[in-house]
């Protein structure tokens, strides 16, 4: 169980960073580094996190849950992975898009 609790934390705090980015209230990276990787950070970390979760439900009576977290965990993680690869230019936000136009 230790082992989970970890995976979930590292997950949201990358999902933190990924939404911070998203949202636009953490922009300073950009300057450095133009790239689509915190997005994908973001993503990967909701995969992680929703794996911690739907893994301690599998024993419980929430089956169902664990079964949709399984699949959030799936694409997620695809397109975290899609987006650390600088592919999905799309599933970036605008204020990103416009910024690497100029």
């Amino acid at each position: 169980m230790g082992a989970l609790v970890i995976v979930m934390c590292v997950g949201a705090v990358c999902a933190l960073a990924g939404a911070l980015a998203y949202a636009g209230l953490w922009r300073s990276w950009v300057r450095r580094n133009g790239s689509t990787q915190v997005f994908g950070l973001g993503w990967l970390g909701l995969s992680l996190l929703s794996f911690g979760v739907a893994a301690t439900q599998f024993d419980g009576p929430f089956l169902a849950l664990a079964g949709v977290l399984m699949i959030v965990f799936l694409v997620s993680g695809i397109v975290g992975c899609c987006l650390s690869l600088d592919t999905l230019r799309w599933a970036t936000p605008r204020w990103y898009r416009d910024r690497t136009r100029r």
